[in-house]
């Protein structure tokens, strides 16, 4: 079954994104106190993809040790052989990439793992700051992927990025799970 890891900052909105790809509010635990996701959440979609949730990175109220060991459960499941055939890689789009950003990103391409930018919060920003942002985000970035500005709030980028992640996993091949989705039906 084709895989797609999603990683990101602790208070980057990955629970909120990934509720708001599902349709189903609730699903994934939202939390004010960023680090709540600390093991691998697998969200199987039909039989058909199956999604990771990675442990956030950054800022997390943890103990270092911990942390660590969410960096070696993280690599580790990326360095596997049923590994995501395709991490999204969510960035808030007020802030823009930051280090670990680009430390993930660097050791991404270096395993020749394929990732496609994620732009969160865009309802955060007006459209002139957010271009310019999004702008700035795909220059940082080497300026070969733009990211996809998505917002849980609004819905903004949503049917984009399941159309995008479609494209990449599943060519050639029907999926009633985002279909049903962009419907508005909750897949069986």
């Amino acid at each position: 079954m084709p895989q797609v890891a999603v990683a990101g900052h602790s208070n980057v909105g990955k629970s909120s994104l990934l509720n708001t790809l599902f349709d189903r509010k609730g699903l994934v635990k939202v939390s004010k106190k960023p680090g709540c996701t600390r093991l691998l959440n697998l969200f199987d979609l039909d039989e058909q993809i199956l999604i990771v949730d990675l442990p956030g990175y950054g800022y997390a109220r943890a103990p270092k040790a911990e942390k660590r060991k969410w960096a070696q459960l993280i690599e580790l499941y990326l360095k596997s052989p049923s590994v995501a055939q395709i991490v999204l890689v969510l960035l808030d789009i007020r802030h823009g990439p930051k280090d670990s950003d680009m430390q993930l990103i660097e050791w991404l391409n270096e395993y020749g793992i394929r990732w496609i930018p994620v732009a969160t919060k865009a309802d955060k920003l007006t459209g002139n700051k957010r271009a310019a942002r999004l702008k700035e985000m795909c220059d940082a970035m080497g300026g070969l992927l733009k990211p996809i500005p998505t917002s849980s709030h609004d819905g903004r980028g949503i049917k984009k990025l399941r159309e995008l992640i479609i494209q990449e996993l599943l060519v050639n091949t029907p999926s009633r799970v985002w279909e049903e989705l962009d419907e508005g039906q909750a897949p069986d």
